[in-house]
């Protein structure tokens, strides 16, 4: 018996024939400019076209669509997803955004809130 995953959503995001995350492809989805990718991620602004695979675009990447993950099974919808996730204050987090946690590297914050929130916490 042979076990399989469903289809997870970062394969959508894959920069083709590699093992990493395309900065064009994530950056276009939640409509981000590269240079913009570059500025969240806190790297340089060449970074994501002259090395996608660096480590730490790659974690800015990785958490935002780990996050995009958890909201899309929340809302059913990836782009009201998306919207939530740029522009939606979260009082927990002194109403800041869930893309301005993310951009402070508080992925796993923003996730444990939104599975708090599934679950029937008030945050």
């Amino acid at each position: 018996m042979s076990a399989s995953l469903p289809n997870p959503l970062s394969v959508q995001f894959r920069e083709p024939n590699t093992a990493y995350l395309s900065p064009a492809r994530v950056g276009d989805f939640f409509g981000f400019r590269i240079q913009e990718l570059a500025e969240r991620a806190h790297v340089h602004r060449n970074t994501p076209s002259s090395r996608p695979q660096a480590q730490q675009l790659q974690q800015y990447l990785v958490d935002l669509v780990r996050v995009l993950a958890v909201a899309t099974e929340m809302t059913g919808d990836a782009q009201q997803a998306v919207f939530l996730i740029r522009n939606e204050p979260l009082r927990a987090f002194g109403y800041k955004t869930a893309d301005a946690l993310l951009r402070d590297g508080r992925a796993d914050d923003v996730i444990a809130y939104l599975e708090s929130l599934a679950n029937g916490a008030s945050g």
